[in-house]
């Protein structure tokens, strides 16, 4: 209980720098429009702005970031319910009862049901990720090679687990991503390799510029070859706020998406999308009226948006807790504490004890931001969600590419991010996981240090290596985690190929 209230203390304290206020105004609003752009995600939203974090320092960095996660979730509910398009693969479900909402004129309804899920599903996962993190620092004094080996391949395991479109390709990726790690200077030897006598490879590849290149690069060029044709809605935009009889109704959904959204999210190799269409199915069965599901509920809408926003704190747990990422933003969060010197891992939240404060400070301070701004800009994005998307992407690209350069004034890390986009767009088209090359390409070097300075341990026995109790569970782990990513995959893919059947259950 202590360290409960000592993290949220923490928080706390964080916020009352007015600079670090500014940043959360900038990232929650960043995240707000940006989710309410049809197809512009979190993923390029954290692209754009990653390398100028470098220049923040850790706590504000963090603490921005998670803002733009906060109001992105938020954002993603927008498009859904204005033109019936989703933000993300998660608000599907609020696309059949937002958008019919708002054909039948009762926008401001829709729209104000979201905001408030939004609102109160962030707001108490904040207090869930706090109680379950924490637990997660005292493991750090038994984690030595070994252990950190084992956690480093559950890692790569989830992620394969819950991105791309086959098992078998995502280990292809991610041993990309690994081959990539090996370029430059030894972990352990600190002697150059595979750099070809050239001296910009000689400290390896940037992991920014790849992971930014591979992860929000690659989305961009995936956008700019996809063309929304919007049908013409016939709902108006009524901003009338929903009344109290309609929030009391609301709150059970709600209370069950925020418990679903935040256990699910800290399960790695499930996410937003899972936690979203079970909270949705929970909410279907305790309603009165589940006739309405599907057709304008808006028991549904709050259920789902809340599962969203709360899931979003969920992934921090694992993310931050044990360095296990499990979506394409988080793999982008962990990039950002590796370019300020964080090793990834348990040892995280012991040796920069600030960075819980600093998630905690971005969670909260983009919630209270939100609560002051969200109704406004979700009266205002109309417009926004109808931009030309050929201006957006093109901007979006151009922002990025002066971001990389930014880092180390070198046109050689532009190119790299380049490459890495075009390599990143055809491994999504093709079905091989970008997320976890990512992935790869951040741990590549803790990966192959804790390996062979546990082997030296050991004598060289691989069997010694793995027989470690706690190491052995969690390579067992990887291997369960691995069997039900399987059936997981194939059942998720059954469940989204045919959202109708949810509806109609």
């Amino acid at each position: 209980m202590e360290q409960f209230l000592s993290s949220l203390s923490g928080g706390v304290v964080v916020l009352a720098d007015p600079y670090v206020w500014v940043l959360l105004l900038i990232g929650t609003m960043l995240g707000v429009i940006v989710g309410a752009l049809p197809g512009i995600g979190a993923t390029v939203a954290y692209g754009l702005v990653l390398p100028f974090t470098y220049f923040m320092g850790p706590v504000p960095a963090v603490a921005f970031l998670l803002s733009i996660a906060v109001g992105n979730q938020f954002g993603n509910s927008i498009p859904a319910i204005l033109i019936g398009l989703p933000g993300s693969p998660a608000t599907i479900l609020t696309v059949a009862d937002g958008f019919a909402l708002h054909k039948r004129g009762e926008t401001g309804l829709a729209l104000g049901i979201a905001y408030l899920a939004a609102l109160g599903g962030q707001a108490v996962s904040i207090l869930f990720f706090v109680a379950l993190v924490v637990p997660l620092a005292g493991l750090t004094y038994v984690f030595l090679a070994p252990e950190l080996f084992s956690l480093y391949v559950l890692g790569m395991v989830s992620i394969i687990s819950l991105t791309g479109k086959s098992i078998p390709k995502g280990f292809v990726a991610a041993t990309f991503g690994l081959l990539i790690g090996v370029v430059g200077l030894d972990p352990v030897t600190l002697s150059p390799r595979f750099d070809f006598g050239t001296r910009v490879l000689r400290n390896g590849l940037d992991v920014e510029p790849v992971v930014i290149g591979l992860l929000a690069v690659s989305e961009l060029f995936r956008q700019a070859r996809q063309s929304f044709q919007w049908s013409e809605v016939s709902g108006n935009l009524v901003a009338k706020f929903p009344s109290w009889a309609q929030v009391k109704r609301c709150i059970p959904p709600m209370f069950i998406g925020t418990v679903t959204g935040t256990f699910i999210g800290a399960v790695p190799g499930a996410g937003t999308t899972p936690a979203a269409l079970i909270s949705y199915q929970q909410a279907k069965v305790i309603s009165r009226k589940p006739e309405e599901f599907g057709k304008g509920s808006i028991e549904g809408i709050a259920a789902n948006e809340a599962a969203q926003n709360a899931a979003n704190s969920g992934e921090l747990i694992p993310t931050l807790g044990l360095g296990l990422p499990v979506s394409g933003t988080a793999v982008l969060l962990l990039s950002a504490l590796t370019m300020q010197g964080m090793v990834p891992g348990p040892s995280l939240t012991r040796n920069s004890p600030e960075l819980l404060d600093a998630a905690v400070a971005g969670l909260l301070g983009g919630t209270i931001i939100l609560l002051f701004t969200g109704w406004w800009l979700s009266r205002s994005m109309m417009r926004v969600a109808t931009v030309n998307r050929s201006v957006v992407i093109i901007l979006c690209l151009a922002i990025v590419m002066l971001g990389i350069f930014a880092l180390e004034r070198q046109i050689f890390d532009v190119w790299v991010c380049l490459v890495c986009g075009v390599i990143g767009y055809f491994m999504t088209r093709y079905g091989y996981s970008v997320a976890a090359a990512a992935l790869a390409a951040i741990l590549a070097s803790e990966f192959e240090r804790t390996l062979r300075q546990g082997l030296n341990l050991f004598d060289n026995d691989i069997v010694l290596f793995l027989s470690r109790p706690i190491a052995a569970t969690i390579i067992f782990a990887s291997l369960v985690i691995l069997g039900l990513g399987i059936l997981r995959l194939r059942r998720e893919r059954r469940l989204l190929a045919s959202p109708a059947r949810i509806l109609e259950e």
